[in-house]
């Protein structure tokens, strides 16, 4: 790759404070990124995040609820801990310290640019234990919003590990024997020095109220949640009990989660009401002090800043960059789901920061109403497989280049993908491109999204065998069998698969024959351009079924398009979770980008 003099953003060319972004300006401090989102109320909110793979699931609902906050007219900021999200860890933490200060360093942040010195803590999960031991260190505070808070630090540890366990049979890989945590769900780590500490971590020993009025949102039959709720009372707070509404979709699948708007709702209007009970700050006093362009937090060869871009800055990505000189091509990571831009596992994060070491830098981004990204309000429900994501991808290009660079490697996993796929045959400006374990080359429109996204990762192989059993083929077609929906979807793709492989005799006469046409013209448009595709899979790897379908077994068919290329990635799952499957990927994406 060509090298050019590592460069700087222009602070005119970002979105800042005097033109902020409506859905917020990043800011960061310390090791840590985050997200301030204005207000005028008398207070304002400090959002302490969950941890690991609930904040993983919870990330587009911490940014719908600060959006709401803020609409509202409250201040409110939100973060990430150092080793979570796109904080830094440190070198090797052994306790919390460090998190401690960084929620100090957030309070300290969020009053200067709000100009509000009363605040509102809103914990989600562990963030609600953080709040309730930092109140006292935090004063003055208003009011305090727990959301699921954690009860017993050790219970916390053992509910991680058993959820690790059950995350790892879910997906068929059983646990990392390389994990030193025995806790990492979905391959989210804490360090290992920092879980002593955190077992020490409960709601059992209040000795003070956090403040004169809490919102307590409990999960449905949870002793603890009934536990706390009767120890603020008797310390004399007055005690708002509702229903966490949603909380177990909201907190086991990244993907399936949704903003609750409900929820949301419940939240914001108690917070409203305790703003509008608030003297307002006198005039001269507490002038606020918005934040200006992110600076760079800088690591171990690299510097990363948060920025956002595309209309109104309704996008938001990370852009890692070497310490030393760039290379004039760099890389843009793709959601995958709705995974948001730090990846299942972490994985975008580890992969841009080690391009960043060979010379190359990258952005990470979120399509829209993906983790950090703002709802388009002309955009499709679902953004998955949808043109607004290819179209998401585009403008990330332009953020890049309008950056100084030249076009990008596009790099996208699943549904991520597909979207790099189709942006790549679209915009004539890439000329490289690598699809992991991609799912589909192109969509079927009789083909439900939602299903696709629920059931793909189911094995036909279990429909098989049922259908062998107790004559299941003739119950099947007498309609006596009954399969659910996962059968029936698995159905339609053995149907789909069989319809498109007898494609190049029907020709397009047929649905699938078309899609067949559809997906070789693609192949040829990159191929015509000389676009460097290149296409890894995990062995075994449920997107395998697709390639074969359009490419005859193993993918023989590849062979026609001299540009691209095939690699297998052994002992993987389709999210590369464990520690070295993730490595193994890595290995790969450096051989191909940066050899």
């Amino acid at each position: 790759m060509t090298m050019a003099a590592a460069y700087r953003i222009d602070p005119a060319s970002e979105l800042s404070a005097t033109t902020p972004s409506p859905f917020g300006t990043p800011v960061t401090f310390g090791r840590s990124m985050g997200v301030f989102h204005p207000g005028h109320a008398p207070v304002a909110v400090l959002m302490l995040g969950a941890v690991g793979y609930e904040e993983l699931c919870l990330r587009a609902t911490w940014r719908s609820l600060a959006q709401a906050i803020s609409d509202k007219g409250i201040a409110c900021l939100r973060f990430d801990y150092p080793g979570q999200g796109d904080a830094q860890e440190a070198a090797d933490p052994q306790d919390l310290d460090d998190w401690f200060e960084t929620v100090h360093a957030a309070a300290e942040l969020l009053r200067r640019s709000s100009g509000c010195e009363r605040l509102v803590l809103l914990g989600q999960g562990l963030g609600g234990t953080l709040a309730l031991k930092l109140t006292e260190d935090l004063a003055p505070i208003a009011a305090t919003v727990l959301m699921a808070p954690v009860g017993n630090g050790k219970r916390y540890l053992r509910e991680l590990s058993a959820w690790t366990r059950i995350v790892s049979d879910r997906i068929g890989i059983g646990t990392d024997p390389d994990d030193d945590t025995r806790c990492a769900v979905a391959g989210l780590r804490i360090a290992p020095g920092r879980l002593p500490a955190i077992a020490t971590l409960g709601t059992g020993t209040l000795q003070r109220a956090p403040s004169e009025q809490v919102l307590l949102l409990s999960r449905p039959g949870h002793g603890g949640d009934a536990a706390l709720a009767e120890a603020l009372t008797g310390l004399g707070t007055a005690v708002t009990q509702r229903v966490y509404e949603g909380y177990e979709t909201l907190t086991t699948d990244p993907t399936a989660a949704r903003p609750p708007k409900a929820t949301i709702t419940g939240i914001v209007d108690w917070i409203a009401e305790r703003a509008e009970a608030t003297p307002p700050v006198p005039a001269g006093i507490g002038t606020p002090r918005l934040p200006g362009p992110a600076e760079g937090v800088l690591g171990d060869g690299f510097v990363e800043r948060p920025i956002r871009f595309g209309p109104d800055g309704r996008l938001f990505g990370v852009l890692c960059e070497p310490l030393g000189p760039a290379a004039r091509e760099p890389i843009i990571f793709v959601n995958a789901g709705r995974d948001y831009h730090i990846g299942w596992a972490r994985v975008s994060v580890n992969q841009a920061r080690a391009f960043a070491a060979r010379g190359i830098a990258s952005l990470r981004f979120d399509a829209s109403s993906v983790g950090d990204s703002g709802v388009a309000a002309d955009g499709p429900e679902e953004v998955l497989y949808s043109q607004a994501q290819i179209d998401d991808v585009r403008l990330a290009i332009d953020a890049i280049e309008a950056r100084g660079f030249d076009a990008p490697v596009l790099i996208g996993r699943c549904s991520g993908a597909y979207a790099a796929f189709h942006a790549a045959v679209i915009d004539e400006r890439i000329r490289r491109l690598v699809i992991v374990n991609n799912e589909r080359f192109v969509w079927d429109p009789d083909e439900s999204v939602e299903d696709a996204i629920r059931y793909a990762h189911r094995s036909a192989g279990d429909l098989g065998a049922t259908l062998a059993r107790k004559d299941g083929l003739r119950r099947l077609l007498t309609g006596k069998l009954r399969v659910g929906p996962a059968g029936r979807y698995l159905i339609y793709r053995y149907r789909k698969r069989l319809s498109v492989k007898l494609a190049p005799v029907l020709g397009r006469l047929t649905k699938h024959g078309r899609l067949h046409h559809q997906c070789h013209r693609h192949f040829a448009a990159l191929a015509e351009r000389k676009v460097e595709l290149s296409l890894l899979y995990a062995d075994g790897d449920v997107g395998m079924a697709e390639l074969q379908t359009y490419f005859g077994e193993a993918g023989r068919g590849l062979a026609a398009y001299p540009n691209a290329s095939l690699t297998m990635i052994p002992d993987a799952d389709h999210n590369f979770t464990h520690l070295a499957a993730g490595r193994r990927l890595l290995d790969a994406l450096l051989r191909i980008v940066a050899p």
